[in-house]
């Protein structure tokens, strides 16, 4: 019996990874949601530049409307709810394997209180934003502090001042008391030694586990028995999950698209480039007072010698000699063979072949 309960919870049970999977994805919504609404306002400045100013205010009442919507109906927020998770109220003890097929008891049972769903929202809606503007502030206030010369010295000066270097002092370290705690958290998760991954969780008694064939029969049958008309606003928002990986993979190919690796870009800027290109110099002419043989112009061949070319070497004018011909050449005549261009030792370049 006791294997049989232990097989039934950790069947349930998500592993760390899904968490942090479910998280990352929380983490991602909120700049994705910001560059866009950044995008569009370079567009529409008079009617969104508001908005992406505001952008952290707005995206928490967004989210504190989906939020609700998926605890209320999923028992789950809404990254849980696209991973397949949801959120339960802890038994005291757990119930067989069987029984999570059942379902009256088992969904009432395990349907979210009142209090979890508003105490969830806190913690899903409302501690983020508090972090997100904590954080705002301390890139703000982090700077260098007016000199005594020009500070203002009056009183809300003064006490303004005394709040933002409390702020500044006491921010690192809750932040890093958080972070530990979330840390120890998952520690203990990860060996089974707790089954909240986060604290709130423990004080709200609420646990994730995976969904089941049940929970997704539940939500069926309770989306069913509304009118059309009720059932719009929730359908709205539970197509969330399947609009969700279509925006991400529209937003991923339109950063491709419009990226230096994309084959549109590569081959404009090969247009462009053919374009400016300037077109290398033409081959000098042979001056008509040269004493070199026309047969001895050819490719790999000394043009003073008629033989092979051994160490090659390049004049400015373009031809291509043997090394010790036209060192001793240029030393005596200080000119090109064939163009009669003057020349000088020094600019000479040997050639690898």
């Amino acid at each position: 019996m006791d294997t049989q309960l232990e097989s039934s919870s950790f069947t349930e049970k998500p592993s760390l990874f899904e968490l942090f999977a479910q998280e990352e994805l929380t983490d991602l919504l909120q700049p994705a949601v910001k560059y866009v609404l950044s995008i569009l306002a370079t567009r529409y400045p008079r009617y969104l530049i508001r908005l992406v100013n505001r952008h952290e205010e707005l995206y928490a009442l967004v989210m504190l409307v989906v939020e609700s919507h998926y605890l209320r109906t999923e028992n789950a927020s809404f990254t849980e709810s696209f991973y397949g998770l949801k959120r339960r109220n802890r038994p005291a003890f757990e119930l067989s394997q069987s029984a999570a097929y059942l379902d009256k008891h088992h969904q009432s049972f395990d349907k979210l209180s009142r209090g979890q769903i508003y105490g969830s929202l806190a913690f899903l809606v409302g501690v983020p934003y508090l972090r997100a503007k904590g954080k705002e502030l301390y890139d703000i206030w982090g700077g260098n502090e007016p000199s005594e010369l020009f500070r203002d010295e009056t009183r809300q000066a003064r006490q303004e001042h005394s709040f933002k270097t409390l702020f500044k002092k006491v921010y690192p370290y809750a932040n890093l008391a958080l972070e530990s705690a979330l840390l120890s958290y998952n520690v203990r998760y990860m060996f089974n030694s707790t089954p909240f991954y986060r604290p709130w969780l423990a004080w709200m008694n609420v646990d994730i586990r995976r969904q089941t064939m049940s929970d997704l029969l539940h939500i069926q049958k309770s989306t069913k028995q509304t009118s059309l008309i009720r059932r719009l606003p929730s359908l709205l928002l539970s197509s969330l999950k399947t609009a969700l990986p279509v925006t991400l993979f529209i937003l991923k190919f339109l950063q491709w698209w419009y990226s230096n690796q994309s084959p549109r870009l590569q081959r404009e800027e090969e247009k462009k480039a053919n374009k400016t290109r300037i077109p290398p110099p033409g081959k000098l002419s042979k001056h008509p007072e040269s004493t070199i043989d026309d047969e001895h112009i050819k490719f790999g061949i000394d043009p003073l010698t008629g033989s092979p070319l051994e160490n090659p070497t390049l004049v400015p004018t373009g031809y291509v000699y043997s090394f010790k011909s036209i060192f001793e050449y240029v030393d005596k005549h200080s000119c090109c063979p064939v163009t009669l261009k003057p020349v000088k030792i020094t600019q000479l370049r040997k050639i690898l072949l």
